[in-house]
């Protein structure tokens, strides 16, 4: 067991010690296998922006047993990245969330693309065009091709590894679907004071741009100690082109593009 999976158990122990028995927390399996899916993606040669989310989406045991279609998979990165692990997680890092046509079974409510649009802006080589059209499905505005819009995906994301982008999560489990805002909190803190301070610390990351007030609000004072610059921003729901410039222009400051 590797140093970051020894963190992530310790913390998931805290958690499930500390929140009410009846939440909706997920199996420490999808939290591992969240965690796998971002150290896949972790930039190798230093992080020069961290984007800071709230977490990743609940996953429910049932659809975690689904997997990643590979005969897709093989046509687009498997053959040259025989660890990508091929779980399905409600989680951005997973090719198979918002792409139920990957999936062995379409799952329910899978339609996430809000973060693969801060993605896409990320590494926008100008703020005029952002590239949405090849990462969205719509027909007039995007591209339907499977297999061509995954392979985007992974351009995008390789991109980002390569210029030291990276997206850490201020919970390591999915908070969504939790009704109480001090619960949540509490995660934050649990997951902030025994993991994440310590990966974003280790990271030293040039920029940190905070998604979601809610995580900004709870971690504010916390942030401000690492000495590190960051700018907290609103959750994507909803967002015109304005709010994803701003990725844009922060990653190019950053990344020296």
């Amino acid at each position: 067991m590797y140093v970051a999976e020894e963190s992530i158990d310790r913390t998931y122990r805290l958690i499930k010690e500390n929140v009410p028995p009846h939440a909706p927390i997920d199996s420490l399996g999808v939290v591992r296998k969240v965690e796998e899916y971002r150290q896949f993606w972790k930039p190798r040669n230093g992080i020069c922006v961290m984007l800071l989310g709230e977490s990743h989406v609940y996953t429910k045991k049932q659809d975690y047993e689904l997997k990643c279609r590979r005969s897709v998979l093989d046509k687009i990165m498997l053959p040259e990245n025989p660890d990508y692990p091929v779980n399905f997680v409600r989680f951005v890092y997973c090719l198979g969330s918002g792409e139920n046509d990957l999936l062995t079974r379409k799952v329910d409510k899978n339609k996430k693309w809000q973060f693969w649009k801060i993605f896409s802006s990320c590494v926008a080589e100008n703020e005029r065009n952002l590239g949405f059209h090849k990462i969205l499905k719509s027909k007039k505005k995007g591209t339907p091709n499977l297999e061509q819009r995954l392979a985007n995906k992974v351009n995008i994301a390789r991109k980002m590894q390569k210029r030291g982008i990276w997206l850490v999560d201020a919970s390591i489990v999915g908070v969504n679907k939790l009704d109480r805002k001090k619960t949540k909190n509490e995660i934050f803190r649990i997951c902030w004071r025994n993991h994440v301070s310590s990966v974003i610390s280790k990271s030293r990351p040039k920029h940190i741009i905070v998604i979601g007030k809610g995580v900004g609000n709870v971690l504010h004072s916390e942030l401000q100690k690492l000495k590190i610059p960051f700018e907290i921003l609103p959750q994507p729901r909803g967002r015109r082109n304005e709010y994803y410039k701003k990725f844009q222009r922060i990653c190019r400051k950053y990344c020296n593009l």
